[in-house]
């Protein structure tokens, strides 16, 4: 990287990247924060806002597909321009960049890793909670409803049948 103006367009996508990389950043912020309101009205039994919750996270889910298609053109040239291969990981990237982008990228790379698995563990928990929701639901709908063989819960979770015991009397 001699050459001054190999060298500045080096520079300039680096920068193109990182700025991807901050957009990223940002969008995976949102992201938790929806999930957080997402958890709160499970928690809550707040159901009346839960489908507009599920469109705010899907927004907010192509706006990163769209900024992951955007990282990756950004990719390309510092990649080409660093003498990598166009599909090397961003940690290996970063180890071949000059200072201080180096130590950029990798702090863009530690932020990202931390991001994904707090997102990772918070839908995990919030797939539970909703399964849980929606067996609760469904029991007392079903018990409203008087369908047949519907019993209470074991402590492994599963229906417990035999029992018929009703919200409501059955008219006969």
């Amino acid at each position: 990287m001699s050459d001054p103006l190999t060298r500045d367009s080096t520079l300039m996508a680096l920068s193109n990247l990182s700025t991807g990389l901050w957009r990223i950043q940002e969008l995976l912020e949102a992201l938790l924060y929806k999930l957080e309101v997402q958890s709160v009205l499970i928690e809550s039994g707040r159901s009346r806002w839960l489908g507009r919750s599920t469109q705010d996270i899907e927004n907010i889910l192509e706006a990163m597909r769209e900024s992951e298609l955007l990282r990756t053109v950004d990719a390309e040239p510092v990649c080409e321009l660093l003498g990598l291969p166009k599909d090397t990981p961003l940690s290996q990237i970063a180890l071949a960049a000059p200072e201080p982008w180096n130590h950029v990228l990798e702090e863009h790379r530690g932020a990202l890793s931390t991001a994904t698995n707090e997102l990772s563990q918070l839908s995990r928990t919030n797939g539970e909670m909703l399964e849980i929701s929606y067996k609760a639901v469904q029991d007392t709908l079903d018990r409203f409803n008087h369908a047949p063989d519907v019993g209470t819960y074991t402590s492994r979770g599963d229906r417990e049948t035999g029992r018929s015991h009703h919200l409501i009397d059955q008219i006969s």
